[in-house]
């Protein structure tokens, strides 16, 4: 029986508080709400299992009954030791391919500030997904690859895709989304930009964009249709194709109102007002302004996700190393994950998110 992840259950909400740090079979009537409800003592933080078995979980955020899920525990975890493979030493699947192409070369890396908890220099190790970079390059080093690396920030990111990337003055920009370039001419220009112009790696990190929405409010996101009519905000500058997704076409076909301010505070300060229904952001985002702006009591989030979009390091499709470093950065990634370093970070930073540590 498949139970969809966001639908509340009067029958697990009573059910007996259980331990983090395992392993939990699906019951009948489960709900991520409700596992992290007695897990944690607060069901918004069912991401954080989410999370944790996303690859069992792929696109589809259902739960099925009988499968085990990890449920992990709100505490600093000890980070996976490094155990690098070297290069030509057996492991054909993973960064002994790297020996095939090696390079002496230096990646200049882009990235900028004030996107928790992904990138910013003020969060430990400049954020997730610049800890994934480094730990990954890393991997790349020791295993015999000969790259070295810079990181650059610089914060306007909206001169990042052109020209700072796309003119090749750095050599790959992350934390970036990736349109479906296959419904290119359901794209918006922005997005036909990125598909003409870039290649994307592997997902780096896959986040949940979902509605946030005021406690007392009526809207609800049970079905596409539910959304048709409806006020949403989403800040100018921010992709807009997932809205059109899968035949929803609520921008293209006009079906909602898109308000778009210049600003994320501005988006929630229209929601308080009451004058928009909801906010169309990822979740990490939108959770850092609620904190931020100390409205968190105010806002519920639509536990129904809009979409699930991955993050990526993109390369000009120009550059003369495009796809040399594509592969080393998907080599690299696809070694920590499976040495168990990925799983350290990716916990220890979402832990750090949402501020609280608590015994294992």
């Amino acid at each position: 029986m498949l139970v969809i992840l966001m639908a509340f259950s009067s029958a697990t909400a009573a059910a007996a508080e259980m331990k983090c740090g395992g392993k939990y079979t699906i019951q009948d009537g489960d709900t991520l709400a409700d596992i992290a409800g007695r897990a944690y003592g607060q069901t918004n933080k069912w991401t954080l299992v989410f999370y944790a078995n996303q690859k069992q979980f792929g696109n589809e955020p259902i739960l099925k009954t009988g499968n085990q899920i990890r449920v992990p525990c709100l505490a600093t975890p000890k980070r996976a030791a490094v155990k690098i493979e070297p290069a030509g030493t057996g492991n054909t699947d993973g960064l002994s391919k790297i020996e095939v192409s090696r390079i002496d070369a230096k990646l200049n890396l882009l990235t900028a500030d004030d996107y928790q908890p992904f990138t910013d220099r003020m969060l430990p190790a400049g954020g997730m997904i610049t800890d994934i970079m480094q730990s990954a390059f890393k991997a790349v080093d020791e295993a015999g690859g000969g790259l070295s690396y810079d990181i650059s920030w610089v914060n306007d990111w909206s001169s990042h895709l052109n020209p700072l990337l796309a003119d090749k003055v750095f050599d790959m920009g992350f934390p970036w989304l990736q349109p479906n370039c296959k419904n290119y001419k359901e794209l918006d220009r922005p997005a036909q930009f990125r598909c003409d112009k870039f290649f994307f790696s592997d997902p780096v990190f896959e986040i949940l964009v979902v509605f946030f929405t005021l406690k007392d409010s009526q809207f609800e996101f049970a079905s596409d249709d539910e959304v048709v009519g409806k006020r949403i905000c989403r800040p100018v500058g921010y992709f807009t194709f997932d809205l059109d997704k899968d035949g929803r076409n609520w921008v293209k076909g006009q079906k909602i109102t898109l308000v778009r301010p210049k600003s994320v505070e501005e988006c929630f300060q229209l929601l308080i007002d009451k004058e928009v229904d909801a906010v169309a952001l990822n979740e990490f985002t939108g959770r850092a302004a609620l904190k931020t702006n100390n409205i968190e009591d105010k806002i519920r989030v639509i536990e129904r996700p809009i979409s699930l979009a991955g993050l990526h390091v993109i390369v000009a499709k120009t550059h003369p190393r495009a796809r040399t470093f594509l592969h080393y950065v998907n080599s690299a990634l696809n070694q920590i994950r499976e040495n168990g370093v990925y799983r350290s970070i990716v916990d220890e930073h979402l832990t750090k998110f949402w501020g609280k540590e608590e015994a294992s």
